[in-house]
């Protein structure tokens, strides 16, 4: 069975040798020469608040604290599984996560470029090439990490068609590899349950395969029992940690408002900044869109037919990730690469597999490698100078500064207030940070959030009938500094960093004045830098001018 499949895309490979893909060589050398120049900036890149977040969510865990009880947390525990086991092994840093995400991503590009064999090193390279090149925002985060198992699953796919072609195959073979792939979707569905619509996507289109439709209940009993077992796991933990209360309670009250709010302002501002941070990447759904569902309903007579069925099952698996991204997710910078990769890998193995239009393809794939590498910044000479000093240095504010694709926060204003609030022998539970991008600091000052709701802002703005709970338990705390980034009043970095003649510990003049008279930026301010404020909370304020959150804001 596997013997066919090799000399099937051998024969493949062979058969374009001399022609457009015969770049192998070039490929590998280019992808050695990026790993070996653009690593060490990788990891020293800094990581976004999501990932301190799971972080802090681990670190209870670890400490003998309670999921979804002692911090909320919409999502499903799965990636929180991740970086325990991350942290527990290799510990706190930010450079040590960096390096698993890296991991990850390196088994994934090969699971992908094994499906897509004929073109494996062209893949591959042009697969790093964006995963270098994107924001942080894109990196260690779960639905990248969603891809492993994904492409498993699609290899376990490919090779359960190729299986049920042996005429000798027992149904007990074809259930048991069924139940590992089953097993794998649901591993997947812990880190984010949207991959059920892939899955199911890539389960149907394999049943174009007329030997797999004679065998379909023994393969579909096999993928049921393996998803139900995954479930099972996942669901023991819960129960026997005692947090499936409280999971359910975020699933099936919490969450109802929370998918229903889904307020992000300016959304057409939003949309237009993530095209850009992902230009040129974004053209592949300009062609890889088309090219799926042609490829879905009809194939080049040309082609073989393990070949159309490969190019389908990619074709099925991209369509239906792209479409539960646009309909039921965030426009989140890192919920929209997965399925970029996806085009890019579905466009590469079509191309290879296209004998028409030669120059057309050469001339397309040129262009958008000439763009790629023109506006990727592991080709500017200010990121190649940091490769020394992110391996004599590591990851530090400055560098981190320097690296950073998203201007804000500033790290080297976030290492002045984790140094101000070291001044206050600040302790446990004495710090809010009431701004996302702040969270880093409990885990850099080794602190304890003041509240369950860790991110407060967004908590305030997606749980609107939860705000009393959320302003009562602020008020019952014993916090004393409220933290907040002044780009929360939608100035652009220059304007929320630019000192005012009121001086450094005032706002800046750009800040609008409605804002001064809320929570938290009613309060006085004890330290400011740059675009983050340390404000002072009264326990007791004044008559004339309440400075405790109140349960109407």
């Amino acid at each position: 069975m596997m013997n066919t499949t090799a000399t099937e895309m051998t024969t493949a490979e062979n058969s374009h040798r001399g022609a457009f893909w015969n770049t192998s060589t070039f490929s590998l050398g280019a992808l050695i020469l990026l790993i070996i120049v653009a690593t060490p900036q990788l990891i020293c890149m800094p990581v976004t608040n999501d990932v301190s977040y799971y972080d802090l969510q681990a670190r209870t865990v670890m400490r003998g604290g309670m999921l979804y009880r002692d911090m909320v947390e919409p999502n499903f525990p799965g990636v929180v599984w991740v970086h325990i086991t991350v942290r527990s092994l290799f510990g706190w840093s930010t450079e040590a996560l960096r390096a698993f995400d890296l991991f990850v991503f390196s088994l994934t590009v090969f699971l992908l470029t094994r499906f897509a064999s004929g073109v494996r090193f062209q893949l591959a390279f042009l697969l790093f090439l964006a995963y270098y090149s994107v924001s942080e925002w894109c990196h260690v985060q779960r639905d990248l990490w969603l891809l492993l198992p994904t492409a498993a699953a699609l290899n376990l796919r490919w090779a359960q068609i190729q299986r049920s072609a042996q005429a000798a195959v027992a149904g007990k073979t074809l259930f048991l590899y069924g139940l590992l792939e089953g097993l794998v979707w649901g591993a997947g569905v812990w880190l984010k349950p949207h991959v059920v619509i892939p899955a199911l996507a890539v389960w149907l289109c394999s049943l174009t395969s007329p030997d797999l439709r004679t065998k379909v209940w023994k393969d579909l009993g096999g993928l049921l029992t393996g998803g139900l077992i995954a479930g099972a796991l996942g669901l023991s933990w819960l129960y026997f940690t005692q947090t499936l209360p409280w999971f359910l309670e975020i699933q099936l009250d919490w969450n109802r408002e929370y998918l229903a709010e889904g307020n992000f302002g300016n959304l057409r501002y939003i949309v237009l900044n993530m095209v850009a941070r992902f230009f040129p990447y974004i053209l592949i759904h300009l062609a890889a869109v088309p090219a799926a569902i042609l490829l879905l309903i009809r194939q080049d007579s040309q082609r073989s037919a393990q070949t159309a069925l490969r190019l389908r099952l990619l074709s099925a698996l991209y369509l239906a990730w792209l479409l539960q991204v646009v309909l039921l997710q965030h426009p989140f910078d890192y919920v929209h690469f997965p399925p970029l990769l996806l085009g890019l890998s579905l466009l590469v193995y079509a191309f290879h597999c296209t004998r028409r239009a030669r120059l057309t393809r050469w001339l397309l794939t040129a262009s958008f490698l000439v763009m790629a590498l023109i506006y990727s910044p592991v080709t500017k000479p200010a990121y190649l100078r940091l490769w020394s000093a992110c391996l004599e240095q590591g990851s530090t504010g400055a560098i981190r500064n320097q690296l950073a694709r998203i201007p804000y926060p500033d790290w080297e204003d976030m290492e002045h207030v984790a140094e101000f609030l070291k001044s206050q022998q600040t302790q446990d539970r004495e710090v809010t940070c009431f701004s996302n991008d702040m969270v880093h600091l409990y885990l850099s000052l080794d602190l304890e959030p003041s509240t369950r709701f860790v991110y407060t802002q967004s908590y305030i703005e997606f749980y609107p009938s939860r705000r009393p709970l959320i302003f009562k338990a602020l008020r019952e705390s014993p916090q004393r500094f409220v933290l907040s980034n002044l780009m929360a009043g939608g100035l652009l970095v220059s304007q929320a960093k630019e000192i005012g003649p009121e001086g450094p510990n005032a706002y800046p003049p750009a800040f609008p004045e409605h804002l001064k008279a809320k929570f938290p930026f009613s309060l006085p301010i004890a330290f400011r830098s740059g675009s983050l404020v340390v404000h002072h909370y009264q326990e007791q304020p004044s008559k004339e001018s309440s400075t405790k959150p109140s349960d109407k804001q």
